[in-house]
């Protein structure tokens, strides 16, 4: 029997290995299909070892999380009593307001009015070095530039990119970030899509990450994107109810106020896109959706130390 089993798991890998032969454009990590590889990555840095709130980001490294509602303040009052934390608004006159989440005094993510009647949707900030140079890269590379760029040269200079499963994410220039990790906090990103190994090809090309398979999510075609060695998001293919490419942040909480957690959504008038399942990372994830419409991920914190690379 254990043969069979060795002989199925080598037959797994080769046939993942050819479909990486696609990603030939990007910078791959040594692929290790021993079973085990990312066992050996979590043993290496143990789950929150000195409970790090708050990292530095450097380029390639999600920096802020925006939540685009049709009602803000809403939205952002129930991210924090999800994550028992406190919402502070501000009146940026014509601007309109801006209310920011708080856990232990940290900014854990924004909230803003949705524009043009769109749908609530999150908007994930990544530091890049150069802006206009990125959004040349991603339309070289098969993607698009959704929001051109704009905002002052080293300041605020921002823009909008996506991969061609039309997962998008915001690209900032300038200025400098920390962000909240950890139980509390939006501690991980996971882009849902419907085409992994392309979204992979896409993301690693532009933004320089490597990229290794996670032999425990091989069926749903699970990588862990890193950013100079270190893990900084996972990619996995998206589920028959999920029609569209997106990225998710991911309100990350300890193992034993997972369950609470969720049943504490679902009174606050939210309802389940993803029930709970098992999570190659974060042990149990699971998706919600709150009353404005808004997705959003809940799960364990990462068993992989997320840091700025």
């Amino acid at each position: 029997m254990q043969n069979s089993r060795k002989n199925g798991d080598n037959t797994l890998a080769d046939a993942l290995s050819r479909r990486l032969e696609l990603l030939t454009t990007t910078r791959l990590a040594p692929i290790d299909f021993e079973a085990g590889s990312v066992s050996r990555l979590r043993k290496a840095v143990p789950r929150c070892a000195n409970r790090v709130r708050s990292v530095p980001v450097h380029p390639g490294t999600m920096s802020w999380h925006e939540m685009h509602s049709p009602f803000p303040e809403e939205s952002a009052a129930f991210l924090a009593e999800l994550l028992d934390g406190d919402v502070a608004t501000a009146d940026h006159g014509g601007g309109g307001c801006y209310s920011t989440v708080l856990c232990d005094g940290l900014h854990v993510a924004g909230a803003l009015h949705t524009t043009h009647n769109r749908a609530a949707a999150w908007n994930t900030f990544v530091r890049v070095p150069n802006v206009d140079h990125l959004c040349s890269v991603a339309q070289a590379r098969g993607g698009s530039v959704r929001v051109e760029p704009s905002g002052i040269l080293g300041l605020d200079r921002r823009a909008v990119i996506s991969d061609p499963t039309g997962a998008s994410l915001t690209i900032i220039a300038g200025g400098d970030d920390r962000r909240t990790v950890g139980a509390g906090a939006l501690g991980w990103d996971e882009l849902r899509s419907i085409d992994p190994v392309e979204s992979v090809r896409f993301w690693c090309s532009v933004f320089e990450w490597t990229a290794m398979p996670i032999l425990e999510a091989r069926a749903a075609q699970g990588m862990l994107f890193l950013n100079g060695g270190r893990a900084v998001a996972s990619v996995q293919q998206a589920t028959a109810s999920e029609p569209r490419s997106r990225w998710l942040p991911i309100a990350t909480v300890r193992g034993e106020h997972f369950d609470a957690a969720v049943r504490k959504s679902i009174r606050s008038g939210a309802r389940i896109g993803v029930a709970p399942t098992a999570h190659s990372l974060l042990e149990r994830v699971a998706i919600i959706i709150e009353p404005s419409g808004l997705e959003l991920v809940v799960g364990i914190e990462p068993k992989t130390a997320i840091a700025a690379a």
